[in-house]
């Protein structure tokens, strides 16, 4: 169904899958989903991302199904990257729905815009040290960060912190939330065990997550994120259909866990395996693995690259080490 720049798809009578654009670069434009419970209540399960024509847009999704903004009594964010969750200032302006995020994150996101500056400069700041030898690839990464961490200003209302194994009803609904951290620190998910259905946010989809860097606690960590993968595996192989944030939805996630577990061993295998031949930059690394220009890939790729080193780091089995120039290089624990 054509909801205008919103795409919407009508998967079960309870149930809409609405994908959102949020930013084009690099020749391709990336998309998430949000999903629409149709019950005795609207809920939302995220909002997506914040667009000057975000309520419009949202309105002519809702119309097209019979119903109104004003008609969304709940919203639940799976995390708060700004793609899933960069709407509710919006929300928060115009409307009374209440909004919900992992109880953890209220005091970071209420604030929405303060913490968007802040996870922009975080990220930057970061990452500056490991790429500043190579110009374009700095062009590269503060162009998506800029891109994907738009400027939001104002405060998100957060009415209600959720907690692990939580239930949710909307009357014929019951939704058990999931503590699965990883990706990020407040990951959520979402169970509807008579249905068999999972709504998985960034945790779970057809290839593995986003992965950050831990950004001084606010980024990905690697041990959380393998011990979440076990913990929703015990859902997804009773579930019918895994709904991702990105992507369609699955009807064999225990498969995609799988290839998830071993993608991260064979990473880990892969950055070990150069390691043992000399010290080495990020850059170096990412060289490592198949060559690609597009700048999302790249920042993606040394995001997961720092996450892997991180974990090493913490094992044990990777020192860093700074030169007099100030690069920073991997090596092997000898």
């Amino acid at each position: 169904m054509d909801g205008g720049a919103f795409q919407v798809e009508k998967v079960f009578p309870y149930l809409v899958r609405i994908e959102i654009p949020y930013f084009s670069l690099g020749g391709r434009t990336a998309v998430v989903n949000i999903f629409l419970i149709i019950d005795r209540e609207l809920v939302l399960i995220d909002t997506g991302p914040w667009r000057e024509d975000y309520a419009k847009e949202l309105s002519s999704c809702l119309f097209r199904l019979g119903f109104s903004i004003k008609d969304i009594s709940k919203i639940i964010y799976t995390h708060a990257h700004p793609d899933h969750m960069g709407a509710a200032v919006q929300l928060t302006s115009e409307t009374e729905i209440l909004q919900s995020v992992y109880w953890k994150a209220e005091k970071h996101v209420a604030q929405y815009g303060e913490y968007i500056a802040f996870m922009k400069s975080l990220f930057k700041n970061t990452f500056h040290e490991y790429l500043r030898q190579n110009s374009q690839r700095g062009e590269w990464y503060r162009a998506v960060i800029d891109n994907f961490w738009y400027p939001t200003f104002g405060e998100a209302r957060i009415d209600h912190g959720l907690h692990d194994s939580e239930i949710i009803e909307t009357e014929k609904l019951r939704f058990q939330v999931i503590f699965n951290p990883g990706h990020s620190p407040w990951d959520l998910s979402l169970w509807e065990e008579e249905k068999g259905l999972l709504f998985s946010g960034d945790a779970l989809m057809e290839k593995m997550t986003t992965l950050t860097g831990g950004l001084n606690g606010f980024g990905s960590d690697l041990n959380e994120y393998e011990s979440s993968l076990k913990k929703l595996g015990k859902y997804v192989e009773k579930s019918g259909y895994v709904f991702p944030s990105h992507g369609l939805p699955m009807t064999d996630g225990l498969r995609s866990i799988g290839d998830i577990a071993k993608g991260i061993r064979w990473r880990e295998d892969k950055i070990l395996e150069r390691l043992s031949l000399d010290k080495c930059r990020l850059l170096d690394l990412e060289d490592t693995f198949s060559p690609n220009d597009d700048p999302v890939v790249f920042v993606r790729r040394v995001g997961v690259l720092l996450t892997h080193l991180e974990r090493l780091e913490k094992r044990g089995s990777v020192l860093r080490c700074q030169e007099d120039n100030g690069e920073i290089f991997f090596m092997l624990k000898q």
